[in-house]
């Protein structure tokens, strides 16, 4: 089992691994603590907005941490393995922790701004692992995949559909508030992407016209 693990582990990008081996690294712990009923993270971690306006900021992000259940984690998991292992072909190890951390954050954020008396505290990487998907299409948008039954579509085509199957899914099975925090996290994962891109974009410009004067100087 260890040598299937480590040989899994090995074709995955260092960001992956990383995300993985937190991700199960807490879960297992929340469960240990549950069951020896020394620590309670899910007393400590999720998303609820009186601890949040009372100062546990933390709670914005490390919500996405805790699965909501076996199943979260497992399917949040193989998520992150298909969609980081494409990411991380074109980005850093940094650049995709910082744009699950901005996707988990406008979740966090959307939990806060819709929270209720009645409302259950947030967890599940759902909103991180949809800005991913997001992130997916617009890094990789034009580019042409096959999808058995359908042929060929775009990856701005697959992804518009799962993602409206999946929010419709989410919205009737777990209710509004699951579907608005997950839709969220990929608005929020898109406007850091288009905002860095911006940044990219002005500080290549700058550097373009530094160097034509430096020559014109000459």
């Amino acid at each position: 089992m260890k040598t299937l693990w480590l040989r899994f582990t090995a074709a995955l990008g260092p960001g992956v691994r990383a995300l993985l081996s937190l991700l199960t690294a807490v879960y297992f712990l929340a469960l240990a603590g549950h069951l020896t009923r020394t620590v309670d993270l899910y007393r400590w971690l999720p998303a609820s907005a009186p601890q949040v306006c009372h100062g546990q900021i933390w709670r914005l992000v490390t919500y996405a941490l805790l699965p909501a259940g076996l199943m979260d984690f497992v399917m949040n998991l193989i998520a992150l393995v298909l969609l980081g292992a494409l990411l991380e072909r074109h980005w850093t190890r940094g650049e995709l922790w910082w744009c699950s951390s901005m996707a988990a954050l406008g979740g966090g954020l959307a939990a806060l701004l819709l929270w209720a008396p009645n409302s259950t505290p947030l967890t599940g990487a759902a909103p991180a692992i949809f800005g991913l998907l997001i992130a997916w299409a617009f890094i990789c948008g034009r580019d042409v995949v096959l999808v058995p039954v359908f042929g060929q579509v775009t990856v701005r085509q697959l992804v518009s559909v799962f993602a409206v199957v999946s929010l419709l899914g989410m919205f009737f099975s777990a209710g509004k508030v699951a579907a608005l925090t997950t839709a969220a996290g990929g608005l929020a994962g898109w406007l850091y992407l288009w905002l860095r891109q911006k940044w990219l974009l002005t500080r290549t410009s700058r550097t373009f016209q530094s160097e034509r004067i430096n020559r014109l100087e000459l």
